[in-house]
């Protein structure tokens, strides 16, 4: 017997590795194949830099695993993992190392191979779904099997704890900021330095046109602060600000480059090569964190702060492409990041009120609940601009569309989640089969299904978003206990399926609905830029797909629902969200001309958005409370 389970093991390991380190890798590289006459990115090509980046890559790759091997005892497998917590090797600088050599690995192989579609979409998704492997499961696993382990290593950013900053911290964070920001200088300016700006303001500055050179003195002004503050909290709050701010103008500059990537230097007179400038050059709201953190950590130099942190400000907006959109976009990211923890708290509130405010009214046999209010109005919105976007024409496909999509989260949820509690729940995955069944149902009538798909994925996200607040209300979706009372929000009210079937009133949860809400926000701006950049609409399904299932699968494991199932350390839907992924790989691929739209408007599509808001309350949030038959109750 035991050797019959040493065999199943063995191969067990061998299956693992044919899976990770040849079926992944010819998968990624069909799929670069597959893109390369959708992408419209230039490539970066040079035989030189790929082959070092894909070599530095590989021997991180085999350094990591050697040390997991030899002292952690173990191999790199999440079903067969070390048993030994490993902080040796590349492990004492940084967190999944052999991730990191991967991520390289990709790079140089596209670099050196001059694949535009592998550089700038297959490896983006795919350092993406590590992300999501570490964030949705290794990180939790880790924590459960090594509770009583430190896992700091020595490239972790500051914590926001009482006491002076090491040197050690401090260079970690320059280290972080510093590649961040040249890779993100890079890519953006690589990619959309030939565009020119939203409006051409006439606005000038000469005095400061005249200080050209300023940007290197601003460099100076920004990366001394890692040097010099003597708070860690400071130090952390700064830290997380930059990366967060440099993260959201790379977002904004890559979507809308007319408006976001306006802040390059024109030109200066120390460097003459616009690339190089460009790399080197810093946008203005860094210059605003760095000058706050100055002012908490000296109060009594703000006088010489402040106008200093102004005149290195103005003579950069002086010297880049629009003042005005920089100056906009600048102040934007400077307020969204200067105040993280007020807006994350803001929302954390905002959230745990709407979670404990159910309400409903009745009429004889017939509820009414408060929650359907919210993805009535997220329908009605959907499918306006779902309307406005391709015509009248499409109208009455779109309610067709809407209804049948509903009809399937409903009979998916029926047959995952139904019991005798449960009588009408909506599940997500129906939704999606119902997406393709509605597709082919309009092909048969005559519609192009594809143009349906593909709007129809634009819109998704932000409604999805609206359907979320829903389920803060109705207690589904919730997620985990947490010992965090800052992140956690609370349940209270009976109705909701945290008190009543799950058990979990008043206890601090991972407000999973809120990180959905935030990661489909993200989600909709970019598959709208697909869309406005007359993408493929099969390109923008499988996006779609991609994006999506990659937030599920993390929201999934922070999610505490009795009902779910688990298989394999993985819960059901983060299954179903590693088969959407392939999925949405599949569809990306599809070749589908795009149709040149030219949208008439009129009142059909005010009328089918009305109608298929009110189909949508009235599934969701209309009920018979005294009935026992399937679909009768809503709880």
């Amino acid at each position: 017997m035991f050797s019959k389970m040493k065999t199943i093991q063995h191969a067990g390991k061998i299956l693992y590795a044919i899976v990770f380190l040849l079926i992944v890798p010819l998968v990624q590289w069909w799929w670069a194949l597959s893109l390369e006459n959708t992408v419209r990115f230039p490539p970066v090509a040079s035989r030189n830099i790929g082959a070092v980046a894909g070599v530095a890559g590989i021997l991180v790759m085999a350094w990591g695993m050697f040390s997991l091997k030899k002292f952690g005892k173990g191999l790199p497998m999440n079903a067969y993992p070390p048993h030994f917590y490993v902080k040796q090797g590349p492990y004492r600088f940084l967190r999944h190392p052999i991730y990191w050599g991967y991520g390289f690995l990709m790079v140089g192989v596209f670099i050196f191979t001059g694949s535009a579609s592998g550089l700038w979409i297959v490896t983006p998704i795919s350092i993406l779904a590590m992300i999501a492997l570490v964030m949705g499961y290794e990180a939790i696993d880790l924590k459960k099997r090594f509770k009583d382990t430190d896992q700091s290593v020595l490239l972790d950013i500051p914590s926001a704890t009482e006491g002076v900053p090491v040197l050690a911290q401090r260079l970690a964070t320059l280290f972080w900021i510093i590649m961040l920001l040249l890779c993100a200088n890079y890519i953006v300016w690589f990619l959309t330095h030939n565009t020119t700006p939203f409006w051409n303001d006439s606005l000038t500055l000469p005095f400061f046109n005249e200080l050209n050179s300023v940007q290197f003195f601003t460099i100076a002004y920004i990366l001394v602060v890692p040097l010099i503050i003597k708070s860690n909290s400071i130090l952390h709050w700064w830290t997380i600000s930059v990366i967060a701010g440099i993260i959201l103008s790379t977002y904004i500059a890559l979507l809308w480059p007319e408006v976001g990537a306006q802040y390059f230097y024109i030109s200066t007179d120390i460097i003459k090569n616009k690339e190089l400038t460009a790399i080197l050059g810093a946008p203005v709201f860094l210059c605003g964190l760095s000058a706050i953190a100055y002012v908490k950590q000296f109060k009594k130099g703000v006088l010489f702060i402040l106008p200093l942190a102004i005149i290195i400000s103005l003579a950069q907006l002086a010297n880049t492409r629009s003042i005005l959109l920089n100056l906009t976009v600048s102040v934007f990211i400077l307020f969204v990041t200067a105040n993280y923890k007020t807006i994350w708290m803001l929302i954390r509130n905002t959230a745990e009120k709407i979670a404990n405010s159910w309400k409903e009214w009745e009429w004889g046999p017939v509820r009414i609940i408060n929650h359907g209010i919210y993805v009535g109005v997220g329908s009605f919105g959907g499918i306006l601009f779902c309307g406005l976007l391709v015509g009248k024409a499409y109208a009455w496909a779109i309610l067709l569309f809407a209804f049948v999509v509903i009809v399937f989260a409903a009979l998916w949820a029926q047959i995952i989640e139904g019991s005798e509690k449960l009588k009408r729940p909506f599940g997500y995955y129906g939704a999606l089969v119902g997406i393709l069944f509605a597709g082919t149902l309009l092909w048969i009538m005559g519609y192009n299904e594809w143009v349906l798909i593909g709007i129809i994925s634009v819109v998704m996200p932000w409604v999805q978003a609206a359907g979320r607040l829903r389920c803060l209300v109705n207690g589904c979706c919730h997620g985990k206990p947490t010992d965090n009372s800052i992140l956690g929000i609370r349940f209270y009210h009976y109705r909701s399926r945290v008190c009543n079937i799950s058990g979990l009133k008043g206890k601090y949860l991972h407000p999973t609905q809120v990180y959905s809400i935030l990661w489909l926000f993200f989600t909709g701006f970019l598959l709208l830029a697909l869309w406005l950049h007359s993408f493929s609409y099969s390109f923008i399904f499988g996006m779609y797909l991609i994006l999506t299932s990659t937030g599920r699968f993390v929201e999934e494991a922070y999610r505490g629902e009795v009902q779910t199932p688990v298989w394999s350390g993985l819960r059901l839907y983060q299954w179903a969200a590693i088969a959407s992924v392939l999925a949405g790989i599949i569809f990306t691929t599809i070749d589908i001309p795009v149709v040149t739209l030219q949208p008439a408007y009129g009142w059909e599509i005010w009328l089918v958005a009305l109608v298929g808001g009110f189909f949508t309350f009235f599934a969701m949030g209309v009920d018979f409370p005294r009935s026992n038959a399937r679909f009768s109750r809503l709880v």
